[in-house]
């Protein structure tokens, strides 16, 4: 008699070392973590691609195939994982959904003569959202099973278990398609072959999310919505987009010129007019350096390109002075006639004639140039014209001018034009440098106007504030222009301005103002014994509640440092700043492990920058 052997298993194509040990682990009849444990070792550490995480397994017997690490994410730190030499953010490679080629899996399954479960690997590529196309039977990648515990979802053979008979009658098989040479380009560079593009000198993930973010934009020159097209579309985007951005820099330039040539003006926004697009270069990736090549290029065609002016915003950061008028916006600041100050310009040679440029919302020129030549145009209006270039209803106005904040430019008897429209445009830059971006008036957000009126008070106090800087919550709503647009955190101007409010800012508030989101963070902080903060009476519940006093705030910013106030102290961006202290190993703090958000000790980043 000879003894019995266990059936020794080979590492598939690309598959992952979580697939191949869960295998292994299923051949035993045990579940992965078990199994990781008799053998003295543990899952998680594969599913982190440990390298030694494999050598109990070796010494107890198990032969380890050579490269089971190539095609795994290998953990680089808690938001970043490698696969096979390419970057990705954890969140995006290690998502709670496991998709798979269900023919690929058919086919491993009807090769082997043990069960189909112990078969059917699970590839790595799989794992990379990119990747909507298996090349080998042209087949779209479907979703296999949810699992939101890594510990179990890495546990392929059991998940596959459960499916098998799907797979094996051919449930889950979709309808195949034609690969696309954005599916060829994304398959290669995880392979490690590059053809020399243009793309090829970014990141993978960065360029190929590029991709799907300028073909969303694209939709606009197809007159097609982007909430009209599903996820399982995302590859014709990938495609659309890759089609411009494979051949460099100015063929993507010429995209966006072509994209905010259709309808639309600046003041819908830059949202609008590239929608998805501007979203996830502004925010959803602002913290990703290997997307700034892509940020930099929409950030200089807006810049050249748009009548960009304080209350405005370019890539989620304010703007705090005009570079460029349009003839639209000059018109606003003068109070002259769009067409007429069009001749003028275009006499001037400033700007060309209407029928040899473009429309007048677009129609720009450099405002330091022109700004002698419209000084001498600007003409006084009436009240009535002049609170509909200020953008504010005639009872607004007239609060304004009973609070002292907007004085006609003549006082003439009987003379009804005697309001500058240039003192309107500085009225409206004083209270707007600085403002962020608001979409929706949610979380105490109020106009400016209605806060007055509920503390029941003019406006002058509160814009006497903002000048002065003691109130520094002001958004520029997307949706109006001018005073229309100037909404205040009505919880600051209580505390402020208000008769009953306490000595000190609630923990929300003052988390707003130094950039500490959500407040929760900064009430963890509080908690753990980090930051100071004062019981105080709320006024309206009459609750005994945390505030941060002048001094808790004062001892907050002696020993912390925000990516806000560190942008605002040191005069960098915050981008910048985040890089260097990266580059230098500056960690945010985190000493228990807990979360606090990008929050650092004013000693190290003095250490790393000084």
């Amino acid at each position: 008699m000879t003894a019995h052997q266990p059936r020794r298993l080979l590492l598939a194509p690309r598959e992952t070392a979580t697939s191949f040990v869960s295998r292994l682990a299923a051949s035993n009849w045990i579940d992965a973590g078990t199994f990781a444990i008799d053998k003295a070792t543990s899952f998680q550490r594969i599913i982190d691609g440990v390298a030694d995480a494999f050598e109990p397994m070796a010494e107890l017997g198990d032969t380890i195939p050579e490269g089971i690490l190539d095609w795994s994410p290998i953990k680089l730190d808690g938001k970043r994982r490698s696969l096979h030499g390419h970057i990705f953010p954890s969140k995006v490679i290690l998502g709670s959904q496991m998709r798979g080629c269900p023919m690929c899996l058919r086919d491993a399954a009807s090769t082997s003569a043990g069960p189909a479960h112990t078969a059917m690997a699970m590839q790595g590529h799989w794992l990379v959202p990119h990747v909507t196309l298996c090349l080998l039977h042209n087949h779209p990648l479907v979703p296999l099973w949810y699992d939101p515990t890594p510990y179990t979802r890495f546990d392929s053979a059991v998940h596959l278990a459960a499916i098998s008979d799907d797979l094996m009658s051919g449930h889950l098989d979709g309808e195949v398609r034609e690969p696309t040479d954005f599916d060829f380009w994304v398959d290669a560079r995880l392979s490690g072959v590059e053809d020399g593009g243009w793309l090829d000198a970014h990141a993978l993930h960065a360029g190929a999310r590029f991709c799907l973010l300028l073909g969303s934009a694209l939709l606009r020159l197809e007159d097609i919505r982007t909430s009209w097209v599903g996820r399982s579309n995302d590859w014709a985007l990938y495609q659309m987009g890759y089609e411009v951005a494979r051949h460099g820099e100015v063929a993507i330039r010429e995209t966006l010129m072509r994209i905010q040539q259709l309808p639309g003006t600046p003041q819908d926004g830059a949202r609008k007019i590239f929608p998805v697009l501007y979203d996830g270069l502004a925010y959803d990736h602002r913290d990703d350096e290997s997307f700034e090549p892509f940020r930099r290029i929409l950030r200089e065609h807006i810049l050249e390109t748009w009548p960009l002016g304080p209350g405005d915003e370019l890539l989620g950061e304010p703007v705090m002075q005009r570079r460029l008028h349009s003839v639209r916006t000059a018109a606003q600041a003068t109070g002259v006639d769009q067409r007429r100050l069009r001749k003028m310009l275009a006499a001037a040679g400033i700007v060309p004639e209407a029928a040899q440029g473009v429309a007048d919302a677009w129609e720009i020129f450099e405002a330091a140039e022109a700004q002698t030549l419209l000084e001498d145009m600007t003409t006084l209006v009436p009240a009535k014209e002049f609170a509909e270039l200020i953008g504010a209803s005639r009872s607004q106005f007239d609060l304004l001018v009973q609070d002292d904040i907007l004085k006609p430019a003549l006082h003439a008897p009987g003379v009804k034009a005697v309001w500058n429209p240039a003192d309107g445009r500085a009225f409206l830059d004083s209270l707007l440098p600085g403002a962020v971006p608001l979409h929706q008036a949610q979380h105490g957000w109020e106009h400016l106007s209605k806060s007055a009126q509920r503390l029941k008070m003019g406006p002058g106090p509160i814009i006497a504030a903002i000048r002065e800087g003691r109130i520094t919550r002001v958004a520029n709503h997307a949706d109006f222009e001018g005073y229309a647009a100037i909404y205040v955190d009505h919880d600051e101007v209580s505390r402020i301005l208000g008769a009953v409010a306490p000595a000190g800012q609630s923990i929300e508030l003052f988390a707003k103002s130094v950039g500490l989101l959500p407040p929760s963070r900064l009430r963890r902080l509080i908690l753990a014994g980090f930051a100071s903060a004062t019981m105080l009476r709320n006024p309206r519940t009459k609750a005994e509640q945390l505030y941060i006093t002048e001094e808790d705030a004062e001892a907050f910013h002696r020993v912390f440092l925000t990516s806000r106030t560190m942008a605002k102290e040191l005069g960098r961006s915050w981008q910048s700043l985040g890089a260097e202290l990266r580059a230098k190993g500056v960690q945010a703090f985190s000493p228990d492990g807990c979360d606090y958000g990008q929050l650092y000790l004013r000693s190290d980043v003095a250490a790393a920058l000084h």
